[in-house]
């Protein structure tokens, strides 16, 4: 049966440990193109003229939370292992991932903590019981994979096909949550099978107790996120059976980052310099795979085939993290509307996450490095993406 978050169930569900990763070389000398199609859905509405930030000439500083371990918070530690926190005079202090948001969420609340650059959910639970965050950039849309039995390979290609599944997953991950209401909106009823409904969502503690319930036949689907899926198809007895953006024909935000209140208000110069840095790392990911997977592998101590699947995939695995830094306001939004007709959220006032989103502040990194010249196609495809997922004039 669906439930909605309180925080007291918030701090005590488990969340996946999510990461960061520090590189050598990239785009700082070549300029490149964006290798994602811009959507569809543009608005002359768009919010293409964010007020002027002017950027502090002082060093400043902000605390932002890592997991060198993983590959998803590619761009903080890319930025900094090449020194473009230095060189935009911001110093990143790196809080580690520790107990995981239990830990993290009321430090970014209280402002001991200024940037958590993972989780939709986190952050949406927290505003919807009162607390003053703010979203305003990206880490990573889509992300998420469910794993099967081999021989259910191709058994969830449709809505019915969910028809009388016991579904594996843990609290905040994203993946399970917009499946839960895509299925919802194809008129399938969600609930313990036992009361008569069609697809029973059962909470674990994480990746690994998920996987072993469908190993075991315990459950017909385990969803899962950054890159354990590529950790869990090395036993053949289990496949990626699906994507959710595949099976919705939508992609969803995943990973944002936020920030408190009183930092966006009194930090914006740092926040805008931030995303410059990770700006130019994105660049340098996209255009530098060989000298990524390198610099990953050393100082993440993962294996270059792990780095390489994780992040751009490989013959036999498909990456399902997409490395993105756009606030996507739209779809965080829709997101958020999401959670509360599901029943995740304990307030079903939709708006409230309106006055909890921002796309300033990377409009405003994006047109400093479109200014500077360097690698500007690279900035103005992301531009582009940018005036399609952001025409709420946040």
């Amino acid at each position: 049966m669906s439930k909605s978050i309180t925080r007291r169930g918030f701090v005590g569900a488990t969340a996946a440990a999510v990461a960061g990763i520090a590189a050598l070389s990239g785009c700082s000398n070549s300029s490149s193109s964006s290798s994602n199609t811009p959507a569809n859905n543009t608005n002359t509405n768009a919010n293409t003229a964010a007020p002027t930030i002017e950027l502090n000439d002082e060093v400043e500083s902000l605390v932002v939370v890592v997991n060198p371990k993983d590959t998803k918070t590619s761009s903080i530690s890319l930025a900094n292992a090449k020194g473009y926190y230095t060189e935009e005079k911001l110093t990143v202090t790196q809080e580690p991932f520790g107990g995981g948001f239990p830990e993290i969420m009321p430090g970014l609340s209280k402002g001991s903590i200024d940037v958590v650059p993972y989780g939709s959910i986190p952050t949406c639970t927290y505003v919807a019981q009162g607390d003053d965050l703010v979203i305003f950039g990206g880490t990573v849309m889509d992300g998420s994979e469910a794993v099967v039995r081999a021989e259910d390979k191709d058994r969830f290609k449709k809505a019915d096909d969910f028809k009388g599944a016991k579904i594996a997953c843990f609290r905040m991950e994203t993946g399970h949550m917009a499946t839960k209401s895509w299925l919802r909106k194809q008129g399938l009823k969600i609930g313990a099978l036992a009361e008569g409904n069609d697809v029973e969502f059962i909470l674990l503690e994480g990746s690994a107790a998920e996987v072993e319930a469908v190993k075991k036949g315990e459950c017909d689907i385990a969803f899962v996120n950054s890159g354990y899926g590529f950790v869990a198809i090395q036993d053949p007895s289990v496949v990626i059976g699906f994507r959710p953006n595949e099976l919705m024909g939508h992609e969803f935000p995943c990973c944002r980052q936020s920030t408190n209140r009183a930092a966006f208000e009194e930090k914006k110069s740092a926040l805008v310099k931030f995303e410059i840095a990770n700006l130019r790392a994105l660049c340098d990911i996209n255009t530098d795979k060989a000298g990524t997977i390198q610099a990953i592998s050393g100082t993440s101590g993962q294996s270059a085939e792990y780095v390489e699947a994780t992040m751009y995939s490989t013959a036999t695995y498909t990456a399902a993290m997409k490395f993105e830094m756009d606030p996507m306001t739209d779809d965080v939004k829709a997101f958020y509307e999401d959670m509360v007709d599901n029943g995740d959220l304990a307030d079903n006032d939709k708006s409230v996450i309106l006055d909890h989103m921002d796309s300033t502040i990377y409009k405003a990194a994006l047109d400093e490095l479109i200014k500077r010249g360097e690698n500007k196609s690279f900035y103005e495809g992301l531009l582009e993406e940018y005036t399609a997922h952001n025409t709420l004039g946040l």
